[in-house]
């Protein structure tokens, strides 16, 4: 089935298999600039950097882009490991020619790749912005109940790998769509065997904070079954990507930025502080968005870039 709305990017052949990129370059003529990568949440798309994208457009270079499985992107090589993720995102940069030095802006899940892009690539790395990141305490070594939580976030995707082949996931998403929230929920709840039950375990935020004309691929993602086997095996990895992460050194001389959404609990805020303290780097709390500050708050994202971009123009 052909998507409702055309790929707005380029497809490229990485890997053997299709990923989906926008790479908007800067407008001829202008400074020498870093190039703003953009890396998505857990499962998340490039659709979710539209508004800080946008804002961007004609005044500096920006990529984001759909990691394999996710969004218009085919299904890559499992597992979903972060040294096969890091590896993907330097084949993009490669594939599309997008000029380092990189500013790298990365959501959640995607903290965790920009950090080791950055740590391979210091040389490269301008910058880095990192978006609400997952506590490395929490989930490095997760205790009893942040492992079952992850279990049960397995094992709900890999039940929506067969709920998207026989129409069920295509329901529910139709449901989000239409603002039916507490029907899609329950949707879910029936996928997931009964194991999601709280307002937490819901979050609809990516669908329903999507411009009106984005919405509709955002529905055809979520009904997928390659998004479900993605988001799976990405949930399987996260604890030894939070462990390599735990080990490494802290980004000596790259200027960082460390944002907390405004719910984000205290231990997690803190751990927060401290790795942007490490790094000599800037943490700042998000006065009222959640967890997807790319899409509830974008300006906080489109500050923390203006003012490192600023001082990495200079030294170019």
């Amino acid at each position: 089935m052909a998507p409702p709305v055309p790929a707005p990017g380029q497809v490229l052949q990485i890997d053997g298999h299709a990923v989906h990129v926008q790479y908007q370059p800067a407008a001829a003529g202008g400074p020498k600039q870093p190039t703003v990568v953009l890396e998505a949440a857990l499962g998340g798309t490039s659709l979710g950097w539209v508004f800080v994208q946008r804002a961007l457009t004609q005044t500096v270079a920006t990529l984001s882009y759909d990691r394999s499985g996710l969004g218009y992107s085919a299904a890559g090589r499992q597992p979903r490991t972060l040294d096969r993720m890091v590896e993907e995102l330097e084949a993009v940069l490669a594939m599309t020619a997008a000029p380092a030095p990189y500013l790298l802006v990365g959501h959640s899940y995607g903290a965790l790749i920009v950090r080791e892009f950055a740590g391979r690539h210091p040389e490269q790395t301008a910058g880095v912005i990192l978006a609400d990141p997952p506590s490395l305490a929490e989930w490095a070594h997760p205790d009893a109940a942040h492992q079952a939580k992850l279990e049960s976030g397995i094992r709900l995707s890999r039940r929506g790998m067969y709920a998207a082949r026989c129409g069920i996931a295509q329901f529910a998403a139709w449901l989000v769509s239409t603002g039916a929230l507490r029907l899609a929920a329950g949707c879910a709840t029936l996928i997931s065997g009964g194991k999601l039950r709280t307002k937490s375990d819901f979050n609809f935020t990516p669908a329903t904070r999507l411009p009106p004309e984005l919405k509709p691929a955002m529905r055809w993602f979520w009904s997928r079954a390659r998004f479900y086997q993605a988001l799976a095996s990405q949930m399987e990895c996260l604890p030894e990507a939070c462990r390599r992460m735990a080990d490494a050194p802290p980004l000596d001389d790259i200027p960082l930025v460390v944002l907390s959404a405004a719910d984000t609990p205290e231990p997690q805020r803190a751990e927060h502080e401290a790795l942007a303290a490490v790094a000599h780097g800037v943490h700042r709390v998000a006065p009222s968005s959640g967890h997807w500050i790319p899409l509830e708050d974008p300006d906080l994202i489109l500050t923390a870039i203006r003012e490192l971009l600023t001082p990495a123009t200079l030294r170019l």
